[in-house]
Protein backbone atom coordinates (compact mmCIF):
# COMPACT_ATOMS: atom_id res chain seq x y z
CA UNK A 1 0.00 0.00 0.00
CA UNK A 2 1.29 3.34 -0.70
CA UNK A 3 2.28 5.23 2.50
CA UNK A 4 -0.93 8.18 3.32
CA UNK A 5 1.19 11.30 2.67
CA UNK A 6 0.83 10.26 -1.08
CA UNK A 7 -2.91 11.14 -0.70
CA UNK A 8 -2.56 14.20 0.31
CA UNK A 9 -1.54 15.60 -3.30
CA UNK A 10 -2.61 12.86 -5.35
CA UNK A 11 -6.06 14.56 -5.83
CA UNK A 12 -8.54 12.62 -3.74
CA UNK A 13 -11.57 12.28 -5.59
CA UNK A 14 -14.95 13.06 -3.33
CA UNK A 15 -12.97 16.12 -1.71
CA UNK A 16 -11.77 17.68 -5.14
CA UNK A 17 -15.23 17.24 -6.17
CA UNK A 18 -16.81 19.33 -3.37
CA UNK A 19 -15.64 22.38 -6.27
CA UNK A 20 -18.67 24.70 -7.02
CA UNK A 21 -19.07 26.03 -10.28
CA UNK A 22 -17.24 29.26 -10.99
CA UNK A 23 -20.04 31.38 -10.97
CA UNK A 24 -21.30 28.97 -8.04
CA UNK A 25 -22.89 30.29 -4.99
CA UNK A 26 -21.40 31.34 -1.42
CA UNK A 27 -19.32 28.79 0.16
CA UNK A 28 -21.57 29.06 3.32
CA UNK A 29 -24.82 27.86 1.81
CA UNK A 30 -25.93 24.05 3.00
CA UNK A 31 -27.49 23.23 -0.54
CA UNK A 32 -24.87 23.59 -2.69
CA UNK A 33 -26.06 21.48 -5.82
CA UNK A 34 -22.40 20.53 -7.14
CA UNK A 35 -21.14 19.23 -3.73
CA UNK A 36 -21.32 15.23 -4.35
CA UNK A 37 -20.35 12.38 -2.53
CA UNK A 38 -19.57 9.01 -3.70
CA UNK A 39 -22.28 7.21 -3.84
CA UNK A 40 -23.65 10.58 -6.63
CA UNK A 41 -20.46 9.84 -8.99
CA UNK A 42 -22.28 6.86 -10.70
CA UNK A 43 -25.59 8.89 -11.03
CA UNK A 44 -25.81 10.31 -14.49
CA UNK A 45 -27.67 13.45 -12.92
CA UNK A 46 -24.39 14.39 -11.11
CA UNK A 47 -22.98 14.31 -14.95
CA UNK A 48 -23.48 18.68 -14.97
CA UNK A 49 -21.77 18.61 -11.76
CA UNK A 50 -18.87 16.41 -12.31
CA UNK A 51 -18.21 19.08 -14.74
CA UNK A 52 -18.32 22.13 -12.60
CA UNK A 53 -15.91 20.37 -10.64
CA UNK A 54 -13.22 20.31 -13.02
CA UNK A 55 -13.74 23.61 -14.32
CA UNK A 56 -13.15 24.67 -11.32
CA UNK A 57 -10.22 22.64 -10.78
CA UNK A 58 -8.59 23.54 -13.96
CA UNK A 59 -8.93 27.18 -12.89
CA UNK A 60 -7.52 26.68 -9.36
CA UNK A 61 -4.66 24.79 -10.95
CA UNK A 62 -3.76 27.44 -13.99
CA UNK A 63 -4.50 30.62 -11.33
CA UNK A 64 -1.95 28.45 -8.74
CA UNK A 65 0.88 27.86 -11.49
CA UNK A 66 0.83 31.30 -13.11
CA UNK A 67 2.24 32.82 -10.42
CA UNK A 68 5.51 31.10 -10.83
CA UNK A 69 5.66 30.84 -14.18
CA UNK A 70 4.83 34.09 -15.15
CA UNK A 71 7.62 35.04 -12.46
CA UNK A 72 10.13 33.12 -14.13
CA UNK A 73 9.19 34.86 -17.48
CA UNK A 74 9.98 38.36 -16.54
CA UNK A 75 6.26 39.33 -17.00
CA UNK A 76 5.83 39.31 -13.51
CA UNK A 77 8.32 40.54 -10.93
CA UNK A 78 9.16 40.20 -7.16
CA UNK A 79 7.74 42.71 -5.41
CA UNK A 80 7.19 41.18 -1.84
CA UNK A 81 9.59 39.69 0.97
CA UNK A 82 9.73 35.52 -0.28
CA UNK A 83 13.09 34.76 -1.73
CA UNK A 84 11.58 31.82 -3.97
CA UNK A 85 10.01 34.56 -6.03
CA UNK A 86 13.14 36.41 -6.33
CA UNK A 87 14.94 32.28 -7.58
CA UNK A 88 12.32 32.44 -10.37
CA UNK A 89 12.77 36.30 -11.07
CA UNK A 90 16.20 35.88 -12.14
CA UNK A 91 15.70 32.74 -14.29
CA UNK A 92 15.62 29.62 -12.27
CA UNK A 93 13.28 27.19 -12.69
CA UNK A 94 15.20 23.78 -11.63
CA UNK A 95 14.63 24.23 -8.15
CA UNK A 96 12.24 20.90 -6.87
CA UNK A 97 11.97 22.82 -3.36
CA UNK A 98 10.70 26.10 -4.85
CA UNK A 99 7.89 26.81 -2.18
CA UNK A 100 5.66 28.11 -4.83
CA UNK A 101 6.12 25.52 -8.14
CA UNK A 102 5.95 23.41 -5.41
CA UNK A 103 2.31 24.82 -3.79
CA UNK A 104 1.33 24.74 -6.97
CA UNK A 105 2.00 20.85 -7.98
CA UNK A 106 -0.66 19.29 -6.26
CA UNK A 107 -3.20 21.48 -7.63
CA UNK A 108 -2.56 20.88 -11.66
CA UNK A 109 -2.18 17.36 -10.06
CA UNK A 110 -5.60 17.05 -9.33
CA UNK A 111 -6.68 19.31 -12.19
CA UNK A 112 -4.57 16.26 -14.40
CA UNK A 113 -6.47 13.21 -12.24
CA UNK A 114 -9.74 14.53 -12.56
CA UNK A 115 -9.86 15.34 -15.81
CA UNK A 116 -9.02 11.20 -16.87
CA UNK A 117 -11.69 10.07 -13.86
CA UNK A 118 -14.38 12.38 -14.88
CA UNK A 119 -14.11 11.61 -18.40
CA UNK A 120 -14.10 8.03 -18.09
CA UNK A 121 -17.12 7.95 -16.07
CA UNK A 122 -19.28 10.61 -18.27
CA UNK A 123 -18.06 8.49 -21.08
CA UNK A 124 -19.35 5.68 -19.16
CA UNK A 125 -22.54 7.72 -19.38
CA UNK A 126 -23.39 8.38 -22.98
CA UNK A 127 -22.11 4.68 -24.12
CA UNK A 128 -25.35 3.32 -21.56
CA UNK A 129 -27.42 6.04 -23.00
CA UNK A 130 -28.01 7.83 -19.89
CA UNK A 131 -26.29 10.79 -20.13
CA UNK A 132 -28.81 13.84 -20.73
CA UNK A 133 -26.80 16.30 -22.52
CA UNK A 134 -23.70 15.97 -24.87
CA UNK A 135 -22.44 19.22 -24.13
CA UNK A 136 -21.43 17.90 -20.71
CA UNK A 137 -19.14 15.97 -22.26
CA UNK A 138 -17.99 18.40 -24.81
CA UNK A 139 -17.28 20.65 -21.79
CA UNK A 140 -15.06 17.83 -19.92
CA UNK A 141 -13.01 17.31 -23.10
CA UNK A 142 -12.04 20.72 -23.59
CA UNK A 143 -10.87 20.73 -19.71
CA UNK A 144 -9.34 18.18 -20.10
CA UNK A 145 -7.10 19.78 -22.91
CA UNK A 146 -6.92 23.17 -21.16
CA UNK A 147 -4.99 21.59 -18.39
CA UNK A 148 -3.18 18.71 -20.69
CA UNK A 149 -1.73 21.60 -23.31
CA UNK A 150 -1.04 24.27 -19.94
CA UNK A 151 0.60 21.00 -18.06
CA UNK A 152 2.76 20.25 -21.38
CA UNK A 153 3.52 23.92 -21.99
CA UNK A 154 4.52 24.67 -17.68
CA UNK A 155 6.70 21.65 -17.17
CA UNK A 156 9.79 19.52 -18.21
CA UNK A 157 7.84 16.07 -16.70
CA UNK A 158 4.77 15.41 -14.88
CA UNK A 159 3.21 12.42 -13.41
CA UNK A 160 -0.34 11.85 -14.95
CA UNK A 161 -1.32 7.76 -14.00
CA UNK A 162 -1.35 8.29 -10.38
CA UNK A 163 -4.62 6.89 -8.82
CA UNK A 164 -5.28 7.94 -5.56
CA UNK A 165 -3.00 5.61 -3.48
CA UNK A 166 -1.88 4.44 -6.83
CA UNK A 167 1.53 6.11 -7.82
CA UNK A 168 2.03 6.96 -11.03
CA UNK A 169 5.15 6.90 -13.57
CA UNK A 170 6.50 9.95 -15.01
CA UNK A 171 5.93 10.68 -18.31
CA UNK A 172 9.52 11.41 -19.37
CA UNK A 173 10.59 14.29 -20.46
CA UNK A 174 10.83 13.62 -24.17
CA UNK A 175 7.54 12.72 -24.28
CA UNK A 176 5.86 15.25 -22.78
CA UNK A 177 4.30 15.78 -26.64
CA UNK A 178 2.04 12.87 -25.47
CA UNK A 179 0.30 15.16 -23.52
CA UNK A 180 -0.81 17.27 -26.25
CA UNK A 181 -1.73 14.12 -28.68
CA UNK A 182 -4.36 13.67 -25.97
CA UNK A 183 -5.59 17.09 -25.54
CA UNK A 184 -6.30 17.05 -29.06
CA UNK A 185 -7.71 13.03 -29.15
CA UNK A 186 -10.24 14.53 -26.66
CA UNK A 187 -11.09 17.97 -29.22
CA UNK A 188 -11.43 15.53 -31.85
CA UNK A 189 -14.04 14.05 -29.80
CA UNK A 190 -15.80 17.29 -28.44
CA UNK A 191 -15.65 18.70 -32.11
CA UNK A 192 -17.31 15.49 -32.94
CA UNK A 193 -20.49 16.01 -30.64
CA UNK A 194 -23.22 18.60 -31.64
CA UNK A 195 -22.63 21.04 -28.30
CA UNK A 196 -22.62 24.80 -30.10
CA UNK A 197 -18.68 25.06 -28.58
CA UNK A 198 -17.49 24.35 -31.97
CA UNK A 199 -15.40 27.19 -32.10
CA UNK A 200 -13.97 27.21 -29.21
CA UNK A 201 -13.02 23.52 -29.79
CA UNK A 202 -11.36 24.61 -33.29
CA UNK A 203 -9.60 27.05 -31.21
CA UNK A 204 -8.32 24.90 -28.33
CA UNK A 205 -7.45 22.63 -31.04
CA UNK A 206 -5.38 24.81 -32.51
CA UNK A 207 -3.56 25.65 -29.67
CA UNK A 208 -2.99 22.56 -28.72
CA UNK A 209 -1.37 21.67 -31.92
CA UNK A 210 0.68 24.70 -32.11
CA UNK A 211 2.21 24.36 -28.51
CA UNK A 212 3.25 20.38 -29.58
CA UNK A 213 4.93 22.64 -32.76
CA UNK A 214 6.67 24.74 -30.41
CA UNK A 215 7.45 22.04 -27.88
CA UNK A 216 9.29 20.14 -30.84
CA UNK A 217 11.38 23.61 -31.68
CA UNK A 218 12.19 23.08 -28.13
CA UNK A 219 13.10 19.74 -27.91
CA UNK A 220 15.95 17.85 -28.04
CA UNK A 221 17.39 21.38 -27.67
CA UNK A 222 16.21 25.10 -28.92
CA UNK A 223 16.37 25.37 -32.32
CA UNK A 224 16.87 29.05 -32.49
CA UNK A 225 17.87 29.31 -36.08
CA UNK A 226 14.41 27.88 -37.23
CA UNK A 227 11.85 29.39 -34.63
CA UNK A 228 9.06 29.70 -36.63
CA UNK A 229 6.27 27.38 -36.54
CA UNK A 230 4.26 26.48 -39.44
CA UNK A 231 1.67 23.29 -38.50
CA UNK A 232 -0.76 22.87 -40.87
CA UNK A 233 -3.30 21.44 -38.69
CA UNK A 234 -3.09 24.68 -36.62
CA UNK A 235 -3.49 26.62 -39.54
CA UNK A 236 -6.79 25.20 -40.54
CA UNK A 237 -8.43 24.77 -37.30
CA UNK A 238 -7.43 28.83 -36.69
CA UNK A 239 -9.24 29.34 -39.45
CA UNK A 240 -12.09 26.87 -39.10
CA UNK A 241 -12.45 28.98 -35.47
CA UNK A 242 -12.70 32.30 -36.95
CA UNK A 243 -15.00 31.52 -39.73
CA UNK A 244 -17.39 30.01 -37.51
CA UNK A 245 -17.20 32.47 -34.56
CA UNK A 246 -20.33 34.88 -34.81
CA UNK A 247 -18.84 37.02 -31.95
CA UNK A 248 -15.25 38.01 -31.48
CA UNK A 249 -13.83 34.93 -30.17
CA UNK A 250 -12.41 34.59 -26.18
CA UNK A 251 -12.87 31.91 -24.21
CA UNK A 252 -11.89 32.61 -20.29
CA UNK A 253 -12.48 30.82 -17.11
CA UNK A 254 -14.16 33.16 -15.72
CA UNK A 255 -14.21 34.06 -11.70
CA UNK A 256 -16.65 35.83 -9.89
CA UNK A 257 -16.11 37.22 -6.34
CA UNK A 258 -19.37 34.80 -5.25
CA UNK A 259 -16.91 32.00 -6.15
CA UNK A 260 -15.77 30.44 -3.11
CA UNK A 261 -12.20 30.65 -2.31
CA UNK A 262 -11.61 26.85 -2.59
CA UNK A 263 -12.03 27.58 -6.44
CA UNK A 264 -10.03 30.69 -6.21
CA UNK A 265 -7.21 28.98 -3.59
CA UNK A 266 -4.70 31.04 -1.21
CA UNK A 267 -1.88 30.40 -4.30
CA UNK A 268 -3.48 32.40 -7.00
CA UNK A 269 -1.39 34.65 -9.49
CA UNK A 270 -4.56 37.44 -9.36
CA UNK A 271 -4.24 37.00 -5.52
CA UNK A 272 -0.46 37.20 -5.55
CA UNK A 273 -0.51 40.54 -7.37
CA UNK A 274 -3.66 42.22 -6.32
CA UNK A 275 -3.85 41.60 -2.96
CA UNK A 276 -1.02 39.94 -1.00
CA UNK A 277 1.35 42.05 -3.33
CA UNK A 278 4.60 40.02 -3.50
CA UNK A 279 4.07 40.09 -7.22
CA UNK A 280 3.71 43.33 -9.43
CA UNK A 281 4.12 43.53 -13.41
CA UNK A 282 7.90 43.70 -14.64
CA UNK A 283 9.15 47.46 -15.73
CA UNK A 284 8.73 46.05 -18.87
CA UNK A 285 5.10 46.75 -19.19
CA UNK A 286 4.40 49.20 -16.76
CA UNK A 287 5.54 52.88 -14.93
CA UNK A 288 5.64 52.30 -10.75
CA UNK A 289 5.70 54.24 -7.82
CA UNK A 290 8.48 54.40 -5.34
CA UNK A 291 6.18 51.62 -3.16
CA UNK A 292 5.75 49.43 -6.39
CA UNK A 293 2.23 50.32 -6.91
CA UNK A 294 1.63 51.00 -10.42
CA UNK A 295 1.55 54.40 -11.96
CA UNK A 296 0.79 53.58 -15.59
CA UNK A 297 0.96 51.19 -18.24
CA UNK A 298 3.94 51.95 -20.34
CA UNK A 299 4.22 49.41 -23.07
CA UNK A 300 4.09 50.97 -26.52
CA UNK A 301 3.37 49.56 -29.91
CA UNK A 302 6.45 49.24 -32.21
CA UNK A 303 4.93 50.99 -35.01
CA UNK A 304 3.10 53.50 -33.83
CA UNK A 305 5.01 54.37 -30.78
CA UNK A 306 1.99 54.89 -28.77
CA UNK A 307 0.39 52.99 -25.49
CA UNK A 308 -0.83 49.68 -26.24
CA UNK A 309 -4.14 49.97 -26.03
CA UNK A 310 -4.65 45.96 -25.52
CA UNK A 311 -2.15 46.01 -22.89
CA UNK A 312 -3.26 48.97 -20.88
CA UNK A 313 -7.11 47.59 -21.04
CA UNK A 314 -5.90 43.81 -19.75
CA UNK A 315 -4.22 44.79 -17.14
CA UNK A 316 -6.59 47.75 -16.14
CA UNK A 317 -9.10 44.80 -16.01
CA UNK A 318 -7.09 42.29 -14.21
CA UNK A 319 -6.14 44.79 -11.28
CA UNK A 320 -9.76 45.79 -11.11
CA UNK A 321 -11.17 41.98 -10.31
CA UNK A 322 -8.53 41.95 -7.55
CA UNK A 323 -8.01 38.09 -6.65
CA UNK A 324 -11.23 37.05 -8.98
CA UNK A 325 -9.44 37.82 -12.25
CA UNK A 326 -10.69 35.81 -15.25
CA UNK A 327 -8.05 33.24 -16.92
CA UNK A 328 -7.55 33.86 -20.23
CA UNK A 329 -7.29 30.53 -22.23
CA UNK A 330 -7.61 30.96 -26.32
CA UNK A 331 -9.38 33.23 -28.52
CA UNK A 332 -9.24 35.60 -32.18
CA UNK A 333 -6.35 37.00 -31.28
CA UNK A 334 -4.38 33.71 -30.83
CA UNK A 335 -5.55 32.67 -34.19
CA UNK A 336 -4.53 35.50 -36.04
CA UNK A 337 -0.75 34.97 -34.58
CA UNK A 338 -0.95 31.37 -35.69
CA UNK A 339 -1.80 32.24 -39.53
CA UNK A 340 0.74 35.42 -39.15
CA UNK A 341 3.41 32.95 -38.02
CA UNK A 342 2.52 30.35 -40.45
CA UNK A 343 2.56 33.00 -43.07
CA UNK A 344 6.02 34.16 -42.38
CA UNK A 345 7.13 31.17 -42.09
CA UNK A 346 6.18 30.67 -45.90
CA UNK A 347 2.83 28.39 -45.70
CA UNK A 348 0.87 29.95 -48.61
CA UNK A 349 -2.04 27.90 -47.41
CA UNK A 350 -3.04 30.43 -44.50
CA UNK A 351 -5.66 32.59 -46.08
CA UNK A 352 -3.66 35.86 -46.65
CA UNK A 353 -0.31 37.00 -45.96
CA UNK A 354 1.83 37.45 -43.22
CA UNK A 355 0.49 41.31 -43.02
CA UNK A 356 -3.18 40.37 -44.00
CA UNK A 357 -3.28 38.13 -40.02
CA UNK A 358 -1.09 40.55 -38.12
CA UNK A 359 -3.39 43.83 -39.64
CA UNK A 360 -6.64 41.89 -38.67
CA UNK A 361 -5.22 41.29 -35.54
CA UNK A 362 -3.80 44.93 -35.13
CA UNK A 363 -7.32 46.21 -36.79
CA UNK A 364 -8.56 45.32 -32.95
CA UNK A 365 -7.38 47.84 -31.30
CA UNK A 366 -7.49 50.64 -34.14
CA UNK A 367 -3.59 50.55 -34.79
CA UNK A 368 -1.76 51.51 -37.79
CA UNK A 369 -1.41 49.00 -40.53
CA UNK A 370 2.00 46.83 -41.02
CA UNK A 371 2.87 48.22 -44.55
CA UNK A 372 6.99 46.29 -44.36
CA UNK A 373 8.24 48.81 -42.06
CA UNK A 374 9.09 47.06 -39.71
CA UNK A 375 10.97 43.81 -39.21
CA UNK A 376 8.21 41.27 -39.51
CA UNK A 377 9.79 38.46 -37.01
CA UNK A 378 10.00 41.21 -34.86
CA UNK A 379 6.85 42.35 -35.05
CA UNK A 380 5.43 39.05 -35.10
CA UNK A 381 7.22 38.29 -31.38
CA UNK A 382 6.00 41.63 -29.93
CA UNK A 383 2.48 41.11 -30.67
CA UNK A 384 2.71 37.37 -29.31
CA UNK A 385 4.23 39.01 -26.14
CA UNK A 386 1.32 41.59 -25.67
CA UNK A 387 -1.50 39.87 -27.18
CA UNK A 388 -0.88 36.17 -25.30
CA UNK A 389 0.32 38.67 -21.84
CA UNK A 390 0.02 36.04 -18.67
CA UNK A 391 -1.30 33.32 -21.04
CA UNK A 392 1.25 31.18 -19.98
CA UNK A 393 2.96 31.32 -23.60
CA UNK A 394 6.15 33.21 -22.94
CA UNK A 395 8.91 31.35 -21.87
CA UNK A 396 9.00 29.35 -24.83
CA UNK A 397 9.21 32.55 -27.00
CA UNK A 398 11.99 33.28 -24.92
CA UNK A 399 13.81 30.53 -25.45
CA UNK A 400 12.92 29.83 -29.53
CA UNK A 401 13.39 33.48 -30.14
CA UNK A 402 16.92 34.10 -28.19
CA UNK A 403 15.05 36.75 -26.81
CA UNK A 404 15.92 36.72 -22.76
CA UNK A 405 13.73 38.50 -19.79
CA UNK A 406 15.68 41.88 -18.72
CA UNK A 407 15.36 40.00 -15.12
CA UNK A 408 16.97 37.03 -15.56
CA UNK A 409 20.86 36.92 -14.41
CA UNK A 410 24.08 34.73 -15.44
CA UNK A 411 22.86 32.39 -13.37
CA UNK A 412 19.57 31.46 -14.93
CA UNK A 413 18.63 28.03 -16.43
CA UNK A 414 19.92 27.21 -20.03
CA UNK A 415 17.56 27.86 -22.48
CA UNK A 416 14.58 25.30 -22.91
CA UNK A 417 14.26 24.81 -19.11
CA UNK A 418 10.96 24.37 -17.80
CA UNK A 419 9.58 23.27 -14.31
CA UNK A 420 10.55 20.00 -12.88
CA UNK A 421 8.07 17.61 -10.87
CA UNK A 422 8.37 18.84 -7.62
CA UNK A 423 9.53 17.95 -4.47
CA UNK A 424 6.26 16.74 -2.94
CA UNK A 425 5.39 14.61 -5.64
CA UNK A 426 9.35 13.08 -5.32
CA UNK A 427 9.47 12.52 -1.89
CA UNK A 428 5.61 10.65 -2.04
CA UNK A 429 6.21 8.75 -5.37
CA UNK A 430 8.41 5.49 -5.14
CA UNK A 431 8.76 5.43 -8.48
CA UNK A 432 10.41 9.10 -8.62
CA UNK A 433 14.38 9.55 -7.28
CA UNK A 434 14.79 12.17 -4.79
Amino acid sequence: MMPERYTSFAALFCAALLSAALVGCDILEVENPNNLIEDDLGNPAAAPSLANGLEASVARALGAMHAPYHTATGELTWIGSRDAWRELDIGRLDNVSNEFSDAAFPYVAEATWQTRELIRRVEAFREEGTLEDDRTLARLYLYGAIIYTSTADIFDDFVVDSDRREAGEPVGPQNMSRMYDQAIAWLDAAIGLDTGLQPTLYAMRARAKYSRAVWQKLHPSVNTDAPLVNNQGAVDDAREALSRANEPLRYELELVPSSPDLVVGDLSMALQINNRAELGFSETYVATEDDGTIDSVSYTDPLSGELHPYLNDFITEFVAADQYADIPIVGQREMYLILAEAALAGNTGTGGSFADHINALRDLNDLPSYEGNADAQTLLVDSREVNLFLQGRRLADHYRFSDPSPQWTESRNAPGTFFPITITEIQANPNLSP
